[in-house]
């Protein structure tokens, strides 16, 4: 994967998660492609390749979510935004960051008492009966390291704040 640009080659945790999710992109590439020539070729499709698929997606999004947070690379609808003066526009973005910290909290610890929840009633996929509670500690997993990211935004806002009104 080739670095984004505004992520300098450092080694975080959002960087060490998306090469997890690298592999998960990669084996439901392959997946999909041993699915449809066996299909097409053979009349034998892989046996769940469906539900793997449905795993390794949640996988993949989760792994990046952080890494994409990091480089700055969400998408912004800014049109109203930079027109406003420069102290508004700080403000603003420190709260966003924030609000969206204390969101991807909510999902994390919805996602933990899930998590529970799963592992109680012991759900599985329907044919190859892959338990789903793995899945959902990743999908946790993922919060949390974009829940830092958006902490670390939290901070470098203020610091960088502070920073100007020392100039």
């Amino acid at each position: 994967m080739t670095t984004p640009p505004g992520l300098k080659k450092k080694r975080s945790l959002s960087t060490y998660l998306s090469y997890v999710g690298n592999f998960a992109l990669a084996a439901m590439m392959l997946l999909s492609t041993a699915d449809v020539i066996g299909r097409y070729f053979f009349n034998s499709p892989v046996l769940g390749a469906y539900e793997i698929t449905e795993y390794l997606m949640l996988i993949m999004v989760f792994s990046f979510l952080a890494l994409a947070q990091s480089a700055k690379v969400h998408i912004n609808v800014d049109i109203i935004f930079n027109h406003l003066p420069a102290g508004i526009r700080r403000v603003l973005e420190r709260l966003n960051h924030l609000v969206c910290l204390l969101m991807m909290i909510l999902v994390s610890w919805m996602g933990i008492q899930r998590i529970w929840e799963l592992k109680r009633t012991g759900e599985a996929s329907v044919l190859l009966k892959i338990p789903d509670y793995p899945f959902a500690i990743f999908l946790v997993i993922g919060c949390l390291i974009f829940c830092i990211e958006f902490f670390k935004d939290v901070f470098r806002s203020t610091h960088t704040d502070a920073e100007r009104e020392d100039s």
